[in-house]
């Protein structure tokens, strides 16, 4: 971008009492773009904006604690759930089910914040996410507890979202990437926790308690909202225009109808059908089919598109979006693959194998408040969309050279770096999005991005399984001969407690088989994030 493009954007950055179609009221309002955040400040007046900035996020960090952790409490007592129900079979769609309802429902929520405003959304997010775990408790067949599970996603697809763009309201634009790190600090204690409350829970009073127990405290995070959030109302009055006129219902549907079926695909494929079958040709050729009749109606026939397709034409914002889907690519294949490389090759437990992800938490955590500090003090943020797919390869290097069977606690720290790159690349790559945009274009941004990395994060997963997988069984065949070889490699494709029964000379093999296949999952995280540090040379240089 020239010079000359670059001054032409900056009055619509930075338009007084204007963040993203919303006027932030009481002491907010002073923390304006427009105002350098190298120019000194009364000691007072900056105290008292830290304090109402402070006191926002701290109320929008129990919602996001507790949809974080929502996932991981039900991972723990998923097989406890669908054998209740003698569906073990079923019971992976106690994840999918959530994940359909947030990716169908997250690209609207930026949209419909604009019209009917950030604090209403933000509470119809809580009601839908307790009104799912409510029907999850209660439900009295499996069908009833998946789908109070996809009612929780639409919920959860708000929390997250809403929260984005309220930070990306209220704060300068330098400060964003800082006080987003404590919002990412709580989604990965969430995450953490999560799972052994859920095994604790479900093994003492119930898996329904898991559900139940949520709504009093997303009771709690409603009130909060209502008591001590204080953002502006929407840009579109009553009197002005019927607000639900201004919904692009046909988009949504559009869009959200490919999601799903992309994400059923991407989840479901290989497990509750081959990939070469008839069910993966409809859903990929009904994917996308859906998915370009939304793109003709948001450009020929929508009056207020749901997502408007300009914004991919805006500086950086596809490539942001490319970056960060690739890094959260990246580490969820390496995230999927850490527990299953201690349980086959350490006989390890769960919980056990569990722990060894802490590092990668850590490391997000840490690259999260760096980059945040970084960006606050210079303004800058290309570098570090270059510097951290170099720093997350050092892990997946690692894993790939040392991770051959017999790993000891110094190496269980390899994917420290991993986790620590991803940090770096999420709060850098979200600032390259939003920092030159308009702000009426920042809230339907943010959806988009987050809609990105959330559909990201089960691609990662499916692709570093079916790696595994072709690695796994490719390897079984080659090394594993003999009577009853077919039988053996059977078993050990379909469980790996299978594998941890094995003895002598075949469990050897079996998890040398086994390594193999997740060193390939390594080289895909290596590609992924080497393609994302590439593609962070195309950012745009901008001082904000």
């Amino acid at each position: 971008m020239t010079h000359t493009e670059n001054t032409q954007a900056e009055p619509a950055m930075h338009a007084k009492g204007v963040i993203g179609a919303h006027s932030v009221s009481g002491d907010i309002g002073h923390m304006r773009d427009e105002e350098s955040p190298l120019l000194p400040r009364p000691d007072a007046e900056s105290k008292k904006a830290l304090k109402s900035v402070g006191t926002i996020i701290a109320v929008l960090l129990l919602g996001e604690f507790i949809s974080n952790a929502d996932a991981t409490l039900v991972m723990a007592a998923a097989g406890r759930i669908s054998s209740e129900f003698n569906r073990l079979r079923d019971a992976s769609w106690l994840s999918t089910g959530y994940t359909l309802g947030v990716c169908a429902a997250q690209p609207m929520y930026g949209k419909l914040s604009d019209i009917y405003g950030r604090k209403p959304m933000l509470l119809l997010s809580y009601l839908l996410f307790t009104t799912g775990c409510i029907m999850s408790g209660i439900g009295s067949k499996m069908p009833l507890v998946i789908l109070g599970r996809a009612i929780s996603g639409t919920g959860g697809a708000g929390i997250m979202t809403i929260s984005s763009i309220i930070i990306t309201d209220i704060v300068p634009k330098r400060e964003v990437a800082t006080w987003r790190a404590y919002v990412n600090i709580a989604m990965t204690l969430g995450r953490s926790l999560g799972g052994p409350i859920g095994g604790w829970l479900s093994d003492t009073i119930g898996w329904r308690w898991l559900f139940i127990l949520q709504a009093p405290f997303l009771a709690l995070a409603a009130v909060l909202v209502v008591v001590k959030l204080h953002v502006g109302e929407s840009k579109v009055s009553d009197a002005e225009e019927n607000k639900l006129g201004k919904v692009d219902f046909l988009g949504t549907a559009l869009l959200g109808s490919s999601i799903i079926a992309m994400t059923t695909l991407l989840d479901q494929g290989g497990k509750l059908f081959p990939w070469n079958s008839w069910p993966t040709a409809l859903f990929a050729s009904g994917g996308i089919s859906i998915l370009v009749a939304f793109v003709l109606v948001e450009a020929f026939v929508a009056r207020e598109p749901i997502f408007n397709l300009r914004i991919l034409r805006r500086t950086n914002v596809p490539t942001a979006y490319f970056i960060g889907a690739l890094q959260i690519t990246a580490q969820l294949g390496m995230m999927f693959s850490v527990p299953l490389y201690f349980q086959v090759t350490q006989r390890a437990s769960t919980t056990a194998a569990g722990v060894h992800l802490v590092p990668a938490v850590i490391g997000n955590t840490m690259g999260g408040l760096l980059a945040g500090m970084f960006i606050r003090r210079t303004g800058q943020f290309k570098i570090l969309l270059v510097v951290a797919g170099l720093v997350a390869s050092i892990s997946y290097v690692l894993l790939y050279l040392c991770w051959n069977g017999n790993t000891g606690f110094r190496e269980s720290l390899f994917i420290l770096p991993g986790g620590l790159g991803t940090g770096i690349a999420a709060a850098s790559s979200f600032i390259a999005m939003s920092a030159m945009l308009p702000p009426e274009e920042v809230a339907m941004a943010t959806a988009g991005y987050m809609l990105i990395t959330g559909f990201s994060m089960t691609a990662g997963v499916t692709i570093s399984n079916s790696v595994l997988g072709m690695e796994f069984q490719r390897q079984l065949r080659q090394n594993l001969h003999g009577p009853g070889s077919g039988k053996i490699i059977e078993r050990a494709m379909a469980d790996t407690n299978y594998i941890k029964h094995l003895s002598g000379q075949v469990h050897e093999i079996v998890v040398a088989c086994y390594v193999s296949g997740l060193k390939h999952t390594y080289l895909v995280s290596l590609a992924c994030s080497l393609l994302a540090s590439f593609s962070g040379l195309f950012i745009v240089r901008h001082q904000i």
